[in-house]
């Protein structure tokens, strides 16, 4: 009990004493405004934090991906003129642009191993106590499920978008749960690395089940080398408990992916045919691309095109009228183009790449694992993607801001023989 009483009050002495500046107090203002929708103040932490960087004492950063991403959203915004809803594209450039200023706050502010540790742990923190909590009370207590499935509100309130979003929290819990010194915290994160999947699980998603099974062995064969027998046990442990708490709906509706192999079968992966639907819908986003491959058909304007466009293509009722793609890379391309998909994946691989460099660089030290384990979170939010139109949601951008702080971090701490094989302590990084 000491030792936590210790723990808890060496955290908020950190807390204190921590380097806090304007900006930085604006930027977490508006990560617990855009993840936990308690206060309607994005756009005054957005302002705020732009006049905080002129009080910044580094110097104004401005990142390659940033780069591509500023001409993703201007790419897109371009397209207004031809675009099938103009409102909606307006409206969804003005959102994109919004995202494109947080960004560069948040390269520029998160420039220490303080600031990046408390951005990991306040996010978790709003993570925790509103979409993680809600969905939980809402499955378990309430009773408010979508054909079975968890969901929650405002953005979370699509079980397939929730499962997604849920995957930049898993990977920060994994990323503090590794290398943060014994303490509340840890300990905190140790319970995220169980409920978090046990969320993704309620959801029902066969697109993040697919992305959490496949990354959860990368990390497994990449982490645990030397220690699998830990990894394994581990790996149980959270096994049992969270697994007696997945519903036999849940299993069911993963059993029915064994239909999917074959367009003859799809009609049977679920009760309520949404698979079959999916793949129609398919059929109809890629001949949008196909006839309008340069400039799309507007950012935010899918739903209205697909509705024109279905009855040509021939789909089944189900695939009628105004829907979404459930698909991110053919969302982008049929709304902004092949080149808007292509900043789009260069805006990602820009960030992906030079991290896994870094973090290879840094092998055997903490902030190697912190690396890992957010490389993963992407890569299973990119592959839950094929599934699901993800690609103007913020988490994804935050992310990458996050990515390429660290990795700028870490290259500066080998600069300086603060991490590497002669100094591999975790008070060094993570403290």
């Amino acid at each position: 009990m000491q030792g936590l009483r210790s723990a808890g009050g060496g955290a908020i002495a950190d807390l204190l004493r921590g380097n806090w500046s304007l900006a930085f107090a604006a930027v977490l203002a508006y990560i617990f405004a855009a993840v936990t929708y308690a206060l309607p103040i994005v756009g005054p932490s957005i302002v705020i934090a732009l006049i905080g960087l002129a009080f910044e004492r580094t110097g104004i950063r401005f990142p390659l991906f940033l780069l591509i991403f500023v001409l993703f959203v201007a790419w897109g915004g371009a397209s207004y003129t031809s675009s099938y809803v103009q409102t909606a594209t307006m409206d969804q450039t003005i959102v994109l642009a919004k995202v494109v200023l947080i960004t560069f706050v948040i390269v520029n502010v998160t420039s220490d191993s303080w600031r990046i540790r408390m951005f990991m742990i306040f996010f978790l923190a709003c993570f925790a106590t509103y979409p993680a909590r809600g969905t939980l009370v809402n499955f378990f207590i309430v009773g408010y499920r979508w054909f079975g499935r968890a969901l929650w509100n405002f953005i979370y309130g699509n079980s397939n978008d929730l499962a997604a979003l849920t995957f930049f929290p898993l990977a920060l819990s994994i990323a503090v749960a590794l290398t943060e010194k014994p303490g509340w915290i840890r300990k905190a994160a140790l319970a995220g690395c169980g409920v978090l999947p046990l969320i993704i699980l309620l959801t029902q998603s066969r697109g993040a089940l697919i992305a959490l099974v496949a990354t959860g062995l990368i990390f497994f064969t990449t982490y645990s080398r030397g220690k699998r027998m830990r990894a394994l046990l581990g790996a149980a442990a959270i096994g049992v408990v969270i697994l007696p708490f997945v519903p036999k709906s849940a299993w069911d509706r993963f059993a029915g992916m064994k239909a999917l192999t074959s367009t003859a079968t799809i009609s049977n992966a679920d009760a309520e045919g949404s698979a079959e639907a999916r793949y129609a819908i398919w059929r109809v986003a890629r001949a949008i691309v196909a006839e309008n491959p340069v400039a799309g058909i507007g950012l935010g304007a899918y739903p209205r095109a697909h509705a024109t466009y279905a009855p040509r293509v021939g789909v089944p009722v189900a695939a009628l009228g105004f829907r979404d793609t459930h698909s991110t890379y053919l969302n982008v391309a049929a709304e902004t183009g092949l080149p808007g998909l292509f900043l789009f994946l260069a805006t990602i691989a820009s960030v992906a790449i030079p991290t896994d460099r870094v973090r290879r660089l840094a092998k055997g030290t903490p902030r190697a694992v912190q690396l890992l384990a957010l490389e993963l979170g992407l890569l299973a939010f990119l592959l839950a993607g094929v599934f699901g139109s993800f690609g103007k949601l913020s988490f994804l951008y935050i992310q990458l801001a996050l990515m390429w702080a660290i990795a700028d971090v870490t290259k500066r701490e080998l600069a300086a023989g603060a991490v590497g094989p002669g100094a591999r302590s975790r008070r060094q990084v993570a403290a």
